[in-house]
Parts: C-alpha cells; sequence; structure tokens
C-alpha cells in the first residue's frame, strides 16, 4: 500500500485545475492536474509537477497515477 492512494475516477471528478500528487519517475510528486481525456482504454490525466532538476514538465499519465494530497499542510514533521 502507498502513502496514496490513486482512484481511476478521482480524474474524472476533480475540477481543472485541481492540486493533485502524480507518480513519476518512481515516487509521488505535488504536481496540478490541468486536463484529462477519456480514452477506450481509461482515463489519463494532464498534469505538471517539478522533476528532479527543478524543470517544470507537463505530460499525460494514466489515472492510476494520480492521487488526492494527504493535506495541504508541511510535510515533514517538527523534532
Amino acid at each position: 500500500m502507498t502513502e496514496f492512494e490513486p482512484g481511476t475516477d478521482l480524474v474524472s471528478r476533480l475540477p481543472l485545475p485541481s492540486h493533485v500528487v502524480v507518480l513519476a519517475d518512481g515516487k509521488w510528486r505535488r504536481g496540478w492536474l490541468i486536463g484529462r481525456d477519456h480514452e477506450e482504454s481509461g482515463w489519463t490525466a494532464l498534469v505538471q509537477y517539478e522533476g528532479d532538476d527543478g524543470t517544470e514538465r507537463t505530460e499525460r499519465l494514466p489515472a492510476d497515477r494520480i492521487a488526492l494530497p494527504e493535506s495541504n499542510g508541511p510535510t515533514e514533521k517538527a523534532s
């Protein structure tokens, strides 16, 4: 089980744009859902996120790689 729970219907029901997390390059990243298409194979999402090199990326991902963020608060706990 991952820390986020992707759902294929999530992409179809969120307003555009929406803050999401995307599974890209093997890890979950914060990003924006900016578009969507329903294809024969299911929903795909047009998303923007920042890569490891700091460059903004825009790409289409399958809906099962899109999830809602846990919260809008800080992601690190204070020690």
